[in-house]
């Protein structure tokens, strides 16, 4: 999509914030701590956009101190965009969630593709969404802090881009607030209430394995059908699953350039 970028693995270019708390909730009865990693642009001239990330582990592993996160954040925080990885209640039962969305959980099952897994599509996916909504809250009353702007772009791994999709298209279903996303990125994801997907809402970019067995590509394929040009979906064989790599031998930059080269069309074309 145009965008360049050079190698750099110098951290002169990024502040990091470690173990923000951005909030506290129950997870199987006890209250847990919730908190993110902010990585910012060093001497930006003004407000920068954030990109807010999710990661994966099927709602039962996984953290925001991946290595993965800080090879992101690296790269968006070189070409300008905060970078914030969140860590958010895993294992989570139906007895965690807050009653807005308890109440409609039975409701919201009506509308669940067949087949889409449940393990993915259940309490924990929700408890996710909760917390991924709580950070972005958190995060927008801190700009002026952290010296971010208003545009706010998420993306996720997985059960991350299963949370992205979550946040945006259900958050209305449950009453909740959300600040104005204005891209997602979607790494081996999918969305399991197409019948709720708005293209509308939100522009996509995604990336997904034909083959791949943890989440079927059938799901995303169906938001690309439904979406038609407000989703990019690029599909490739050698895809790992959660990976950003078309295939394993692809060069980094090669793959930020497209994750990158998307958020920076977004804005271009709100200009």
């Amino acid at each position: 999509m145009g965008v360049r970028m050079k190698d750099d693995k110098s951290p002169d270019h990024y502040v990091r914030h470690e173990d923000l708390e951005y909030g506290r909730a129950v997870r199987r009865g006890e209250e847990v701590s919730l908190k993110l990693d902010l990585t910012v642009p060093r001497s930006a001239p003004g407000p920068v956009p954030l990109v807010m990330w999710i990661h994966g582990g099927g709602f039962r592993a996984g953290q925001k101190t991946w290595a993965g996160h800080m090879t992101d954040a690296r790269w968006l925080t070189k070409a300008g965009y905060a970078y914030a990885s969140i860590d958010y209640r895993l294992k989570a039962g139906s007895e965690d969630l807050s009653a807005p969305v308890a109440r409609r959980m039975a409701k919201l099952r009506q509308y669940r593709s067949r087949g889409f897994r449940k393990n993915l599509s259940g309490a924990a996916s929700l408890a996710a969404m909760e917390d991924a909504l709580g950070a972005l809250a958190w995060l927008d009353r801190q700009r002026d802090r952290y010296n971010l702007s208003d545009w706010v772009g998420i993306g996720g791994n997985s059960a991350g881009a299963i949370t992205a999709f979550n946040l945006v298209h259900l958050s209305g279903f449950f009453g909740l607030w959300r600040p104005a996303i204005r891209g997602l990125v979607s790494i081996s994801g999918g969305f399991a209430y197409p019948s709720l997907y708005a293209p509308s809402q939100v522009p996509v970019h995604a990336l997904h394995g034909p083959g791949d067995e943890l989440v079927d590509i059938r799901f995303i394929r169906e938001i690309a059908r439904i979406g038609g040009d407000a989703v990019e979906l690029v599909e490739s064989e050698d895809q790992q699953h959660g990976r950003v790599r078309l295939h394993p031998n692809e060069p980094p930059r090669d793959a930020y350039a497209r994750i990158i080269g998307f958020f920076d069309g977004v804005r271009r074309a709100e200009n």
